[in-house]
């Protein structure tokens, strides 16, 4: 069954996003809302799923991970039949590779985006030609090098 959000919900996930550390007095406060039902909407939100437990967001440049690209990655479907895989394979292989972030199914020319992240050129290189390429089933790559994170 589809959880109920409302709008006190939404904002509370809102402010959980930007601060997961926010303290459920100072919350409270700012959502004109009682402490007590901002911790009764917490546990009923991480009960039905919709909180998916806890995580942090890491300084990536601070622990050397100062690169971080975009890959296109194609499948040869045949190939993959064959070996009785499917995209799916290709993408938990994917995200098993140190370095890879994430690696989504999607619609378009290619056939999956992988994120990547590391610390030089050097280290992409390895990622991407020793790794990622190396996969069964997995025909080319195409790059996207990110500029500027906003």
């Amino acid at each position: 069954m589809q959880p109920k959000i409302d709008d006190t919900d939404m904002a509370l996930l809102d402010i959980l996003q930007a601060n997961a550390k926010a303290r459920i007095h100072s919350i409270a406060r700012k959502m004109g809302i009682p402490p007590s039902t901002v911790h009764h909407r917490i546990q009923r939100l991480e009960r039905e799923g919709v909180i998916a437990g806890w995580t942090i967001r890491k300084n990536n440049s601070l622990i050397g991970l100062k690169m971080k690209a975009y890959v296109l990655v194609f499948v040869d479907l045949a190939v993959l039949a064959m070996a009785k895989r499917t995209q799916k394979d290709v993408a938990a292989d994917l995200k098993k590779v140190p370095g890879v972030e994430s690696a989504d199914i999607v619609t378009g020319d290619s056939d999956l985006l992988a994120t990547v992240r590391c610390r030089d050129m050097e280290d992409f290189q390895a990622i991407l030609l020793e790794r990622m390429q190396s996969i069964k089933g997995i025909t080319k790559t195409k790059t996207m090098m990110v500029v500027s994170e906003s």
